[in-house]
């Protein structure tokens, strides 16, 4: 071996690469919970939202709905598309914690949510969410994702006209 790259990988070198990967998984996770945030403001179109989950995924709320399955996740999702009543959905998550254990991951993060109804009236719902990861095959997958509302409101709608910026 006589030249650096005929060298063995150091300790520092595998640090490096372990640490490298680990970002990538995390980047991949985030941008995961990104395409379920797109999936959902996209009228919460069920057929995308399943293709983000691995086989046998679950997802709940606090609000008192949990789907054991795919099928079930596909038909509430469709429920809410067909039924028109979140119109104008806004999904937003912020400050993700992730944990990435081999192929296992985890991840915390806080939510606001706004949408209209059928009436226009405006609502935001607040809290956060708790899922679950695997990676498989294609890249990461949702094994779970549990939200939980801490709140959820009636917005006063504010009729602001001509609004300028300030000076």
């Amino acid at each position: 071996m006589d030249g650096a790259t005929d060298q063995l990988p150091t300790q520092t070198d595998r640090d490096v690469q372990a640490r490298l990967e680990r970002l990538e998984n995390v980047e991949q996770i985030c941008r995961l919970k990104a395409a379920y945030c797109a999936a959902c403001d996209d009228d919460h179109n069920g057929d995308t939202v399943v293709g983000l989950f691995a086989p046998g995924g679950t997802w709940s709320t606090s609000l008192g709905t949990s789907c054991a399955n795919l099928d079930e996740i596909r038909t509430y999702f469709g429920a809410i598309r067909s039924s028109g009543r979140m119109r104008y959905s806004t999904h937003m998550v912020t400050n993700p914690v992730v944990d990435v254990d081999g192929s296992d991951a985890s991840a915390t993060w806080s939510f606001a949510m706004m949408y209209t109804d059928q009436q226009g009236h405006r609502y935001r719902i607040l809290g956060f969410y708790r899922d679950e990861f695997v990676e498989i095959t294609d890249g990461w997958r949702f094994r779970s994702i549990s939200s939980t509302v801490q709140d959820y409101v009636r917005l006063e709608t504010l009729d602001i006209v001509d609004a300028q910026p300030p000076r």
